[in-house]
């Protein structure tokens, strides 16, 4: 009964799913999957942080006065909710001696306060504004401060390999903010895959049917569910187009209709509209015959090719027992698509029917978020080696 009520939290690590085909003890899974990872072609990938809002962590998880070390597209972040309540993001190394801040410091009214010597820098400009043993902070003495925004329950912060400014941000959902939706759950993967493989699917309009036409009650691993049963299936039809209206080019628009088969007859009937806004956000909007649920989608890369993907769920209280459903559902189907993300090579050329002209027409689309000096994979992977 408690899941009726209490919202849903499914949380998987990388290695917990779409390796359902390296078996074994847990110790040699571990290692099968390293060995799965290590010999992957990944293929000649695009570069791996585009430019955009990311979210970096959920607003639950900012507690007040208690610092949030978040590691993301290829950059240490430092998250603290000020003593105003507003949550600011710095650069967590702090100038001085390059202690992260993050890590046991502490915040101070709107500033966060470096664990080594006491440094403080405000969350507004990331300017110095105290060091306890000088009568004088010198006017240079300051830390990057990134662009942040929090809304709809979640935190993001701004990213662009040119440092250029936004030209857009996410949009506030009224009835979230409003919280006439409540909250229903959440799930979280880890998924071995470029950020651009994985909103890509919307556009995949072909592989709803041919991976998530068999019923959820399979289960999520696709060389076993992988059944030509049509007499209790999903089935759906899809459109995807990037937004014609002005300003607007940063959203790609997909329509999704769904419907159960028993014995030919439809059950379940959903209307699904979807927004992505910019490469790491998405708004799923669902029309059921019970009423509306709004699923929030956020992917953000923590590696050059390890996502973090984050579902949120919202419903008003007419659809909430469906939405706790839904998210059970909606894990397993997301599932099976992170064992094809964990395991696959991205094509630069790939050979398309003439039915994937989307597929084609998403790619084009995305290329307006990665800009001359978007980090590539050996770039940023040299970063990370030591």
């Amino acid at each position: 009964m408690k899941y009726f009520v209490i919202p849903l939290d499914i949380t998987k690590e990388m290695d917990e799913s779409g390796y359902c085909n390296v078996q074994g003890s847990t110790y040699r899974r571990l290692n099968q999957i390293h060995k799965v990872r290590r010999n992957r072609k990944i293929g000649n990938i695009p570069p791996v942080y585009p430019n955009g809002w990311f979210m970096l962590a959920e607003s639950h998880q900012m507690k007040k006065n208690v610092p949030l070390q978040v590691t993301a597209l290829g950059e240490n972040f430092a998250l603290f909710r000020g003593s105003d309540g507003q949550c600011h993001i710095l650069d967590a190394y702090c100038p001085h001696l390059g202690a992260n801040m993050a890590i046991g410091g502490r915040v101070v009214g709107d500033c966060i306060e470096c664990p080594f010597h006491k440094w403080q820098f405000s969350g507004y400009d990331g300017k110095c504004t105290h060091i306890p043993y000088s009568d004088k902070v010198p006017k240079f003495a300051k830390v990057k401060r990134y662009k942040s925004l929090e809304v709809n329950d979640m935190i993001f912060v701004w990213y662009h390999a040119e440092d250029e400014e936004p030209t857009w941000v996410p949009d506030e959902i009224p009835e979230i903010t409003s919280r006439k939706y409540f909250f229903r759950g959440r799930n979280e993967f880890k998924i071995n895959a470029h950020i651009q493989e994985i909103p890509e699917n919307g556009s995949d309009l072909w592989h709803f049917n041919a991976l998530h036409g068999t019923n959820v009650i399979y289960g999520s691993d696709i060389a076993v569910n992988n059944s030509n049963n049509r007499f209790f299936n999903h089935e759906w039809a899809s459109t995807w187009e990037p937004s014609s209206d002005p300003g607007m080019g940063h959203v790609g628009i997909s329509k999704l209709l769904h419907h159960v088969n028993v014995f030919g007859i439809m059950f379940g009937i959903m209307d699904i509209d979807i927004r992505q806004i910019g490469p790491g956000y998405v708004e799923l909007k669902f029309w059921t015959p019970l009423g509306r649920i709004v699923v929030l989608q956020s992917v953000t890369p923590v590696e050059p090719m390890i996502q973090k993907v984050v579902h949120r769920v919202y419903a008003p209280w007419q659809t909430a027992l469906y939405a706790t459903f839904m998210i059970i559902g909606e894990s397993i189907m997301v599932e099976r698509d992170i064992m094809i993300w964990n395991n696959k090579k991205y094509l630069e050329r790939p050979l398309l029917a003439k039915e994937d002209k989307t597929l084609a027409q998403y790619r084009r689309w995305f290329t307006q978020f990665y800009s001359e000096h978007s980090p590539t994979y050996s770039s940023a992977k040299k970063s990370l080696e030591w």
